[in-house]
This record gives C-alpha cells, sequence and structure tokens, in this order.
C-alpha cells in the first residue's frame, strides 16, 4: 500500500469547494501525506465511484456535498447516530471494505460555539431555515440539553417537519421569539444569494448570532448583529470545526486548528 493517503469531496457541482486547501493544511501540520481532491460526481455515477473506493486501501473517505448527502447516507454499510438523525452524512470514513456514514455538521456546530463560549445547554434556540443544515444545528442543540429550539422558514410545513424530528416548535420567519441564540442555516448572505439579514427584529443585545454562511465571512447578518449587540459566530469557524472533525474520523486525531486557520 502506498503512504500517501486519499481522500476527497464529492458534489455535482464541487469545483467552488475550500475543502482540498483545508484539508492539505491539516495534512501538512499534522505530518500525513494526503491527496484530497474535489472530484464532481454526477447523481448516476454515485453507487458505481463508492463501491470502486471502498476496495481502495489507500482511501480514508470523502466529505460529501450536495447533492449527496442523502443517497450517501442509504449507500453507506453503517450509519453513525448524528447521520441517522440528521437523514444525511456529509463524510464517509472507509473502515475495512465498509463505508461509515457520518455528519460532522453537528460536532462542527458544537465546536463553532464552544470556540466562542456560547453554550447550547439551557439555551433558547433559533434556527432561521429547514434544510438540511438547520438539521444539523437541531440535533446539536438537542443532543447538547437546548431548552427550548424553535424552526423558522418561509415555508411552515417543511419548518413543521424539522421541528417534529426534534421536538422543536415551528414558526415563519417573521414571528420569531426572542432566543439567545439565532442560527442563519438558509444560503441568504451566501455569494450569488440574496444580501439581506433574516436576523428577527427583537433579537435582544446580548444574544450570539451565528452564521453557517462562508463565503463572504462578513455576512449582512453579522454585521446586523455586531450594530445590535450581538455577540457573533462565523461560518469559518463552523467550516474549519466540521472539517477537523471530519479529519478525527480518518486518522483518530484533531489537527491544531491554530496552525491551519492563519
Amino acid at each position: 500500500m502506498s503512504d500517501v493517503r486519499r481522500a476527497a469531496v464529492i458534489g455535482h457541482p464541487v469545483a467552488h469547494s475550500r475543502s482540498p486547501a483545508l484539508f492539505a493544511r491539516f495534512a501538512a501540520a499534522s505530518g500525513i501525506a494526503l491527496a484530497y481532491e474535489a472530484i464532481d460526481v454526477p447523481p448516476d455515477e454515485l453507487a458505481a465511484t463508492l463501491a470502486r473506493w471502498r476496495t481502495l486501501p489507500e482511501f480514508v473517505g470523502c466529505n460529501v456535498t450536495l447533492p449527496h448527502k442523502e443517497r450517501a447516507l442509504a449507500l453507506a454499510d453503517r450509519v453513525e447516530p448524528s447521520a441517522l438523525a440528521c437523514g444525511a452524512a456529509n463524510v464517509l470514513t472507509r473502515d475495512g471494505d465498509a463505508l461509515v456514514a457520518d455528519n460532522t455538521d453537528v460536532a462542527g456546530v458544537e465546536a463553532a460555539l464552544a470556540q466562542h463560549g456560547v453554550a447550547l445547554r439551557g439555551a433558547r434556540v433559533a434556527i432561521l431555515g429547514a434544510g438540511g443544515a438547520a438539521r444539523a444545528v437541531a440535533e446539536a442543540a438537542r443532543r447538547s440539553g437546548a431548552a427550548r429550539i424553535t424552526v423558522a422558514a418561509r415555508n411552515l410545513d417543511r419548518a413543521a417537519a424539522v421541528a417534529a424530528a426534534f421536538g422543536a416548535f415551528a414558526c415563519a420567519l417573521d414571528d420569531v421569539p426572542r432566543a439567545d441564540l439565532y442560527v442563519n442555516a438558509t444560503p441568504v448572505g451566501m455569494e450569488g444569494q440574496p444580501q439581506l439579514s433574516l436576523l428577527p427584529a427583537n433579537a435582544p443585545p446580548g444574544a450570539a448570532a451565528f452564521d453557517l454562511v462562508y463565503v463572504p465571512e462578513d455576512t449582512p447578518y453579522l454585521i446586523d448583529a455586531r450594530a445590535r449587540g450581538l455577540r457573533t459566530v462565523t461560518g469559518t469557524t463552523m467550516f474549519v470545526a466540521q472539517a477537523a472533525a471530519t479529519f478525527e474520523r480518518w486518522f483518530g486525531f484533531v489537527p491544531t486548528l491554530s496552525e491551519t486557520t492563519a
């Protein structure tokens, strides 16, 4: 077996991914020879691609992005609780000839908030959005002991479906109750998306605002939150934290984040 380990991020499209550069820094800081690529895999080629990779001794795993997260979960041989709870996998880890599905977005949410001193336990958490990212935040809040979880979306039926899965409440985006932590789990503010803030008007100063968008890092949501006296957590923090959790799944330890985020 080659000394070079192999990994990838797969999606369709995937050329925009910043994961290869981040994992190159992780590997360099850790002394691991890792070839990590962004590989565009059309949906009809996903099963065959994973079947081929699971037999390669040098293959450690892959990150999974849109539109493959749900299908990757179904194709995995084993599923970790976080991926099962979210109904999606953002990472596959090779264990022998088996592929294990996990969702490190959940651990990434927890780690990013912990780095900024924002507690989930006992907190009132308002999640803006009802997609896969919202489900990861809801699972992090649920398993960390949040006092109340609210899922808010323009589509109330979608919000209700996510809320029902996590023992949460559902509401419209214009009816979000006061909270200790607000999380933007929508694409709003991302490059190419509407540039506006979804932070509710009644968000109290001293609460925390977390944006999962990381391109750009300084989003309208975070600019608005800072101007109104809220603590802020950037999407870059989340991006690095979930990637570090993935690296831990593959190699058994967390890379030193301070060496990779300069």
